[in-house]
C-alpha cells in the first residue's frame, strides 16, 4: 500500500475565505456546511463551493452569500453542537453531514428550529423515515445500492457463491445486512466475516468478495487480500469513491475492483465539463458527493425566494414537486425526503483512477 498524502489536507475553513466579499447592498443569505474531517468532506466544500461561485457571477441575482463553516467528529454530542452553532451564527440552510451518525443527530436541530437542511451523502434509509419536513436526501440510499452490489456480483459469480467481509461499525453492520437480505432474495450462497485488522481472510478463489465498511477500512482489506495472494472480484459500496483512493492502492495488485457509486450523468449533468471546474476548486477529480452537494447548493441557491417570502415548509414542498436549475432534468423528491430518480454507476478501479464499467 501507498500510503502518502495524494493531495493538501482538507481546509473547509479555506472555502469560506476565498468566496469573493460581495460589494452590494443584497441580503446576505447564510448557508451553513458541516462534516468531519475525512476523504468526503472534500466533495462536500469543493460541490458548494463551485455553485456558490457560479451563483454570484450572476449579477442580477437576489442575494450575496456567506458560508459558515463547523467541524464535527461522528459522536452524536459533537454532530448537535456543530448544528447548533451553525444556527447560533445565524444560518439560514444547512448542507452536509456526510455520515449517518452526523446526519441522524443534526437532523434533530434544524427540524425543532426549522431551516431547511440538505443531506448530501448520508445513505443511511432511517435518516428520512423520522418525519422530518425540513429535510432532503439529494444522494442513494444503502438498501439501493446492496441491490447493486448485489446485481453485478451476480454476474461474476458462476457459482453464486459470495463472501460479505464488514467493519463491525454501524455503517459496516447496516450493509452487510442489507446485502445479506438482497442475496437471500435472489438465491445466493452467502458467506459473512468480519474485517480484523490483525486477522487473515477465509476466502475461496471462487467467491466474489462484497464489502460493507469505510474507505479506510478498504484499503486495510486489500491489503490483507493481496497478502492471501486472493486474485478474485472485490465489490465496494460508494464509501471508497473518494479520489485519493486509487492513488493509495498497490499497483501490483492482481484483483479487479470495483465500487457502486453516484451516476456521473445524474439528471443530465454534463459530467466532463462539471468535471473541469470541479478540480480548479479540489485540486482533484469528484468523489461519491461531489455531483450530490453541487446540485443540492444549486438547487437551494435557485429557490431562495421562495425561502425568504414564504418559509422552510414552502421550499420544501415545492422542491418535493420537482423543479429544474438550469438545462438540468426535473430534480424531485419522494413525500418522506428521499431523491427520486436517483442513478448508480459501476466503476472499476484501475490506473490510478474509477473508469465507468
Amino acid at each position: 500500500m501507498n500510503n502518502k498524502l495524494v493531495i493538501k489536507p482538507i481546509e473547509p475553513m479555506n472555502v469560506c475565505n476565498i468566496i469573493p466579499k460581495q460589494k452590494t447592498n443584497k441580503e446576505i443569505f447564510r448557508i451553513g456546511f458541516s462534516a468531519n474531517y475525512g476523504g468526503h468532506t472534500r466533495e462536500l466544500y469543493s460541490g458548494v463551493h463551485l455553485a456558490v461561485e457560479e451563483y454570484l457571477k450572476n449579477k442580477e441575482r437576489d442575494y450575496n452569500i456567506e458560508l459558515l463553516w463547523e467541524d464535527s467528529s461522528f459522536s452524536y454530542e459533537s454532530s448537535k453542537k456543530a448544528a447548533n452553532q451553525l444556527i447560533n451564527r445565524g444560518a439560514n440552510a444547512v448542507i452536509g453531514h456526510l455520515s449517518a451518525n452526523q446526519s441522524l443527530a443534526a437532523a434533530t436541530v434544524y427540524s425543532d428550529i426549522g431551516i431547511p437542511f440538505f443531506a448530501t451523502g448520508t445513505t443511511h434509509p432511517d435518516l428520512t423515515k423520522q418525519g422530518y419536513d425540513n429535510l432532503l436526501r439529494f444522494c442513494g440510499k444503502d438498501n439501493d445500492m446492496a441491490e447493486e452490489m448485489i446485481k453485478l456480483a451476480t454476474s461474476f459469480s458462476n457459482k453464486k457463491s459470495l463472501k460479505i467481509i464488514y467493519q463491525e461499525n454501524n455503517y459496516g453492520q447496516q450493509l452487510s445486512t442489507l446485502l445479506e437480505k438482497k442475496s437471500n432474495e435472489n438465491g445466493l450462497l452467502i458467506d459473512k466475516e468480519i474485517l480484523n485488522s490483525t486477522d487473515s481472510l477465509s476466502i475461496k478463489s471462487n467467491q466474489t468478495v462484497l464489502y460493507a465498511g469505510t474507505y479506510e477500512g478498504a484499503l486495510q482489506l486489500l491489503k490483507i487480500l493481496s497478502e492471501q495472494s486472493f486474485r478474485g472480484e472485490v465489490i465496494f459500496g460508494d464509501d471508497v469513491f473518494v479520489a485519493d483512493f486509487p492513488f493509495l492502492i498497490s499497483k501490483n495488485m492482481n484483483m479487479n475492483l470495483y465500487t457502486i457509486s453516484t451516476g456521473r450523468e445524474l439528471f443530465g449533468l454534463d459530467y466532463n465539463e462539471f468535471t473541469k471546474k470541479y478540480k480548479e476548486k479540489a485540486l482533484i477529480g469528484p468523489g461519491a458527493y461531489s455531483v450530490t452537494s453541487y446540485l443540492a447548493t444549486k438547487l437551494l441557491l435557485t429557490n431562495i425566494p421562495i425561502l425568504k417570502k414564504y418559509g422552510y415548509k414552502k421550499l420544501i414542498y415545492t422542491l418535493k414537486n420537482g423543479v429544474k436549475i438550469d438545462n438540468l432534468e426535473k430534480i424531485s423528491f419522494s413525500p418522506n425526503g428521499d431523491i427520486l430518480d436517483f442513478t448508480w454507476d459501476v466503476y472499476k478501479i484501475k490506473n490510478e483512477n474509477f473508469h465507468i464499467f
